[in-house]
């Protein structure tokens, strides 16, 4: 529960994610002073995006699904 990005959609989530990560890295946390800039000024994606969002989403989870093998080639 370390990376609050991937909780940005949740405030409370992404405050408990802030907090572990600042104390996994032995730091202080003040609540208080974290903002919910993460939710300011966030566009909705454009019709073609979210169509290629949902596209990759039923892709992943087909995939999962059937426990089809997937090689990744990593790009330099």
């Amino acid at each position: 529960m370390g990376s609050p990005e991937d909780f940005v959609d949740d405030p409370a989530q992404f405050a408990a994610a802030w907090a572990a990560m600042k104390a996994g890295r032995g730091q202080g946390f003040n609540p208080a002073r974290l903002s919910p800039q993460h939710l300011v000024d966030r566009p909705e994606p454009e019709p073609i995006e979210q169509t290629l969002l949902r596209t990759g989403q039923k892709i992943r989870d087909v995939i999962q699904e059937k426990n089809i093998p997937v090689r990744r080639r990593h790009v330099a």
